[in-house]
């Protein structure tokens, strides 16, 4: 199974986002209404920070139209945070070591976030690798470079790698690109979408999947 590999997602794929504490995010959200000036309405404002419990900054941002003050208080204060958290993964979590193949993370969001997350979820050899993928990085690859790049670097075929994500628009949209098997998770509050290869409720059906089409 050495030439099989699985790339997971992690926000609302392996724990729900909803389950951080609303407080984390209480400075961001008030350095945007701030920044924002009456920019945008006040309704309409309050949906868009609604949208960044499960969508990164920067696509909520282009979503919103939000104007330069507020994506410029945004970044400097996600990014001068720092965040402890004590979070739990959805029930399903303890399979994933439990499936054949190689195992990557690969999470959009900004560096310190994503590592607090990280550091309370994931213990030591859950995954290969691990990979941030930070919108606000001058060198960002973005999540279908990245899955391009894990092939090459490990020598994988892209018909022989699944990922495993609740987002048609990221990681979904991105594996298909390559050629890759993907498969949505529909965790609660997630919408079923037809783009993605195989569609699951937990990861307990992955083995099965992998036996089914990759034996």
């Amino acid at each position: 199974m050495n030439n099989i590999a699985i790339i997971y997602d992690l926000d609302d794929t392996i724990f729900p986002t909803k389950s951080i504490p609303a407080a984390t995010f209480q400075p961001v959200f008030n350095a945007i209404k701030q920044a924002n000036n009456r920019f945008l309405t006040e309704e309409l404002l309050e949906t868009a920070l609604e949208d960044l419990w499960v969508k990164p900054m920067d696509i909520v941002a282009k979503e919103y139209g939000f104007n330069d003050a507020m994506i410029n208080a945004a970044k400097t204060t996600l990014t001068n945070s720092t965040y402890e958290l004590s979070l739990t993964p959805f029930a399903d979590y303890h399979f994933i070591t439990k499936i054949p193949g190689k195992r990557f993370l690969v999470t959009t969001g900004v560096t310190n976030l994503q590592q607090a997350k990280i550091n309370s979820l994931i213990k030591d050899g859950d995954f290969d690798e691990i990979i941030i993928d930070d919108p606000y990085h001058l060198d960002r690859l973005g999540k279908k470079s990245i899955f391009s790049d894990l092939a090459a670097r490990y020598k994988l075929l892209p018909a022989k790698m699944l990922i495993v994500g609740d987002n048609p628009d990221s990681e979904i949209a991105a594996g298909n690109a390559l050629g890759m098997k993907t498969i949505q998770i529909l965790r609660p509050g997630v919408q079923r979408d037809e783009q993605a290869t195989y569609v699951i409720q937990s990861f307990s059906e992955i083995s099965n999947l992998i036996k089914s089409y990759f034996i």
